[in-house]
């Protein structure tokens, strides 16, 4: 009888260290329906400041390094800032052919929402930026241009974490900033 409780015994302790060794039970993640850590609203803030600052910088005479890192934007927004370079410099050129350089610019960005399905985010803001300028004519202007534009951030979740993948204005039409292409 004793021999037989003692393999009781150790019958259930074995069972109870196999099962530490089992997988766990549940639902197989395949492909993209892997969960994803929902974003902060500060971590998305912070890559569309950068992602606007960078923006703007394109107007200045000599451009400032990019803020955002490669791991921080998909290719799709890398290409399309790519093809808006072009277009900003040519508008550039003909400011600076009247006389005209931007110098300097500040931009300050207001979150309005956060929506956030799966691995896609989407946040609209309002930029207000002010743009510093010198005139062939006149020297620095002590009195900057100013402007307010509502935009849309779309956000793709990868293994780098939240990627800027777009960023548009939210309302079209209007006299839009040089900086802003649109398609």
């Amino acid at each position: 009888m004793n021999y037989l409780r003692t393999k009781a015994a150790v019958a259930a302790l074995l069972g109870f260290a196999l099962v530490g060794c089992q997988p766990a039970v549940g639902s197989l993640n395949t492909g993209s329906s892997a969960t994803v850590p929902s974003p902060s609203s500060s971590e998305l803030t912070a890559i569309v400041q950068a992602a606007v600052e960078d923006r703007n910088g394109t107007v200045l005479d000599i451009p400032p390094s990019l803020l955002l890192a490669d791991e921080q934007t998909t290719e799709t927004y890398q290409d399309k800032r790519d093809r808006d370079l072009s277009v900003v410099a040519r508008s550039k050129a003909g400011f600076k052919a009247t006389g005209f350089i931007y110098t300097g610019f500040s931009t300050s960005v207001t979150v309005e929402s956060i929506e956030v399905v799966g691995s896609k985010a989407n946040v609209r803001f309002n930029e207000v930026t002010e743009q510093y300028q010198t005139s062939t004519a006149d020297g620095r202007s002590s009195v900057p241009t100013s402007y307010a534009l509502p935009l849309a951030a779309t956000f793709l979740a990868s293994a780098d974490g939240w990627q800027i993948d777009s960023l548009v204005p939210s309302e079209h039409g209007g006299v839009l900033p040089m900086s802003v292409v649109e398609d």
